[in-house]
């Protein structure tokens, strides 16, 4: 029950945790009180900014007793930006925080006791490792505020690749009329900017010492290190399963079925995306692979009849969906069909807990969750579920 906080008021709080999110975790009378930029153990000064039937959000005023793992941001945007949460928090902290908090999420959402969370895998690159940015206008470029009501002009991103800030100095100087610029490079350094790309415009990146084609526009990882530990991640599980078939769910370009095809019998991919199966069947054919098809069209429409092409007791299922996770068909298709393994890869830890929480209900077993931080100084961090049929 609210103690009759009130906006504008101020007070101190010890932070027990920083949640799933990025908000530190206060009390005030036993009430919640969320606020950001704060560290674990910290007390603080804040300032009530709404007050609901549950909790309050707050902003930070000052910080009494700081965190030993408290550090100073790079960015001179920071806490007015939208894009980072953690750049006042030491890199280790981070990871540490981030394995605490999806631990948090399977126990909470996933009713999972003791989920079998690994530490986090950290990135090579803390800072300038995002290889996209999407900038804001119309006017002078920018990122939306934290409470998404501006945007702030920028030149400059510290978590974005050197590369891609030479774009975005070049970019900052115009007025923008259109709603958004995207800004991206590859590992050659080569650089993009465009407000609507075709998809007869083509991007070249080098995964694991492999040359991929993909469409300019299309989906792909902006953190290029982390996306490497983990599809090596995932081909440990693969040839450790066993399995011979690997289908790719929601497969983009087909990036895990084409750095896994060599060690596979057979490899499927779904996307809806047409033009991104068109490049990955031309990547397919350049890197040799004989047995695969791709398919154009929704998992959630093309799954059960993929699956009914495989044996099931050798196939391994990739299951890679958008934020919002898997579509109920999918899951339906999964109660009816069991493939030996599953790997689920997902961004949104949230929607992995609820998922998996369905699947274990559906006779898998839920062996490992090991964390990626494909996303440094963010709340964000990217999560591969390893999963075994058991019935």
């Amino acid at each position: 029950m609210n103690p009759g906080l009130q906006p504008g008021q101020r007070l101190e709080l010890d932070i027990t945790t920083v949640a799933f999110g990025g908000d530190g975790i206060g009390r005030h009378d036993n009430f919640v009180i969320f606020v950001p930029f704060v560290v674990a153990g910290e007390r603080v000064e804040v300032e009530i900014v709404d007050v609901r039937k549950r909790f309050a959000t707050a902003d930070l005023v000052r910080v009494i007793t700081p965190s030993p793992h408290r550090v100073a941001p790079r960015c001179p945007y920071y806490a007015n930006c939208a894009g980072c949460q953690y750049q006042h928090i030491d890199y280790a902290q981070q990871l540490v925080m981030k394995q605490a908090q999806i631990r948090d999420v399977f126990e909470r959402i996933g009713k999972i006791k003791e989920p079998p969370v690994a530490p986090v895998v950290g990135s090579p690159r803390q800072y300038h490792y995002r290889n996209k940015l999407v900038v804001h206008g119309p006017g002078k470029p920018g990122f939306w505020t934290q409470r998404g009501r501006s945007i702030i002009n920028i030149d400059q991103c510290p978590i974005a690749r050197e590369e891609v800030n030479a774009k975005l100095a070049e970019v900052a100087k115009q007025e923008l009329e259109k709603v958004h610029v995207t800004i991206r490079c590859n590992s050659a350094g080569q650089t993009w900017s465009f407000i609507e790309a075709t998809p007869d415009q083509r991007i070249t990146e080098t995964i694991l010492g492999k040359e991929l084609t993909a469409p300019l526009p299309s989906f792909f990882q902006v953190n290029r290190e982390v996306i490497e530990l983990a599809l090596e991640h995932a081909r440990e599980i693969f040839a450790a399963s066993g399995c011979k078939t690997l289908v790719d769910a929601y497969c983009g370009i087909g990036l895990f079925a084409l750095l896994l095809g060599d060690i596979a019998g057979h490899v499927y991919g779904i996307e809806f995306d047409s033009a991104a199966i068109d490049a990955a069947n031309a990547n397919a054919e350049k890197l040799g692979l004989k047995n695969y098809d791709f398919y154009p069209g929704q998992t959630e429409r093309l799954l059960k009849y993929t699956l009914r092409q495989c044996n099931l007791g050798d196939t391994c299922l990739i299951l890679d969906p958008p934020r919002s996770g898997c579509g109920k068909p999918v899951l339906k298709t999964l109660r009816e069909q069991k493939p030996r393994k599953l790997i689920y890869v997902s961004c949104a830890p949230p929607m992995l807990a609820r998922d998996v929480k369905e699947l274990t209900k559906q006779g898998y077993r839920l062996d490992r969750i090991t964390p990626f931080d494909m996303f440094p100084q963010t709340q964000h961090c990217e999560a591969v579920a390893e999963l075994t049929r058991v019935t």
